[in-house]
């Protein structure tokens, strides 16, 4: 068993005996007064991103939303907001340069190069044996996969905790249900179902403007970024990493993904996806689907309510509706993005502020189902009311459309990470059985993921034509838009790619990723 491992265990261990003895009581978690914020509030400063949040970014000292939570979690809360992006690694860098540091901070692990050797150095408190005494609700409620990663142990001990990503998995396939009930088809399952309905999308003129050429069964973002769909049917997925004769391989250079190119070049010359698919940026992109381009896209299942599932956001079609569907079945897989470990980001807590059991018992607060509320719905009378006994919140009320202030305490000063999904929000938010359906569609389009907690690989740091996946100037996405636009040959060209890749230091990565994977899981 791998440290992390152990680690875990160990946290596990005493999950249950936690669990066990919290459900004699009556099985509810340990609150605040139980951590000790009965004792008087302690004070806590916190560094953080304002996770491009526009209320964040203009927050003020005497925040209501800060002063709330200061007031229901009996800590005295100091937040300090850094850029995003580029920004934060840049301005985090420079804090961890100096030694400024907070008692909280945020990073995406503990072995960041924003704070290159800091564990060994001792800058971060060893926080296991606080976990254990003060964090019951911490070890309960973040998964298995979380504490398991290398971003938050190192050698049988905890030094972050994890915050989590708003769901395990996110991505849907996306298609316009008016589209398929205007046509008499039902929602396809099979690749040859996917192939029906881009045929008779390109025939008809499903968004009414009078041109029937405008409209596109697949509609494709640049770097096929949301558009990995068609390739784990045929048993390889580019950004995926699978372990194939005791070696550890990218999907991207598997022999089964010829015919996955090959179902691609298909699409494009029967005119299924948009041309300009290698070139269709973001905005571009969403403003197609808009526009009524597109049949299918791929997207997350939280920008249902925000975009894709407002009729109002498709401007020139009345009666617009979309549903969240899986992915093709019945080829050699299925599935749209690789298991993650759900870590959004990490908190650790420096070591020489001597403040880390508040810290952890701030955390577990906010892990507990006390907390639920206030980082789902706001502050009560103010973001939602009580009505015949049941919340009632709406996402767009002015108070929680101001400068998106839910998005405020749903994520930016939510501890738990991306609170925009949790369970309490979805009880009350629009749309809430789609959105409840979405997730669980979502949890299906999942890919399994041999590499899971591999870390960035040494191999690859400085080679990034080389790296697996889609990303704008790799070798495997260079090769795919020429075969797929029909310049080279998918059986010659995809040979010379995968022995171009290997010649370059391929072969050195697929060595790394084979050690890390048998020292992990200690084969």
């Amino acid at each position: 068993m791998s440290n992390t491992k152990k680690a875990f265990a160990s946290v596990f261990a005493v999950t249950l005996v936690s669990a066990t003895v919290l459900a004699g009581c009556g099985g509810k978690d340990q609150n605040a007064a139980d951590n000790g914020a009965s004792q008087g509030p302690k004070n806590l400063s916190i560094l953080l991103s304002h996770s491009n949040a526009k209320y964040a970014m203009q927050v003020k000292d005497d925040d209501k939303y800060i002063k709330e939570l200061s007031r229901l979690s009996g800590t005295n809360l100091k937040f300090e907001f850094l850029g995003h992006g580029n920004d934060f690694t840049q301005q985090l860098t420079v804090r961890f340069a100096s030694a400024d540091l907070p008692d909280m901070v945020r990073t995406d692990s503990i072995n960041s190069t924003m704070h290159p050797g800091a564990v060994d150095q001792g800058v971060f408190e060893d926080l296991t044996p606080l976990i254990e005494k003060y964090g019951p609700n911490l070890k309960k409620k973040i998964p298995a996969e979380a504490w398991n990663s290398p971003k938050v142990s190192k050698d049988g001990k905890i030094f972050g905790i994890p915050a989590l990503s708003a769901l395990p998995a996110s991505r849907v396939v996306y298609i316009r249900q008016d589209w398929l009930d205007k046509l008499g088809m039902q929602q396809p399952k099979t690749l040859d179902d996917y192939l029906k309905f881009f045929e008779a999308v390109k025939k008809e003129d499903m968004n009414g403007n009078g041109d029937p050429n405008d409209e596109y069964g697949f509609y494709v973002r640049e770097n096929l970024i949301y558009s990995n769909l068609f390739f784990s049917e045929f048993g390889a997925e580019p950004n995926t990493w699978y372990l194939k004769n005791g070696k550890l391989e990218p999907g991207m250079i598997q022999p089964e993904m010829k015919d996955a190119i090959k179902f691609w070049k298909n699409l494009y010359d029967n005119g299924y996806i948009n041309p300009n698919l290698f070139t269709n940026k973001a905005a571009d992109w969403e403003a197609g689907i808009k526009q009524g381009k597109g049949g299918v896209w791929t997207h997350d299942v939280t920008n249902y309510n925000t975009n894709w599932g407002i009729p109002e956001f498709y401007a020139n079609e009345k009666g617009a509706k979309v549903s969240m569907i899986q992915t093709p079945q019945g080829g050699k897989g299925s599935g749209l993005w690789p298991a993650g470990d759900q870590i959004y980001f990490v908190w650790v807590m420096p070591a020489k502020n001597k403040n880390a059991v508040e810290a952890i018992k701030f955390l577990n607060w906010a892990w507990s189902d006390e907390a639920d509320d206030f980082f789902a719905m706001g502050i009560k009378d103010t973001n939602y009311t009580i009505e015949n006994g049941k919340p009632k919140w709406d996402m767009n009320a002015p108070a929680n459309k101001d400068n998106d202030a839910s998005v405020f305490y749903q994520l930016s000063i939510n501890p738990r990470g991306d609170g925009r999904m949790m369970p309490r929000v979805l009880d009350v938010a629009p749309n809430s059985d789609a959105l409840k359906a979405g997730v669980e569609t979502a949890n299906k389009n999942v890919i399994k993921n041999d590499a899971l907690h591999m870390p960035t690989l040494e191999s690859l740091k400085t080679k990034p034509e080389l790296v697996p996946g889609t990303n704008a100037g790799t070798l495997f996405l260079d090769m795919f838009a020429k075969v797929v636009t029909g310049k080279e040959d998918v059986d010659s060209a995809f040979d010379k790619f995968v022995t171009e890749w290997k010649r370059r230091g391929g072969e050195d990565i697929i060595k790394e990723a084979t050690n890390w994977y048998n020292s992990f899981h200690k084969k």
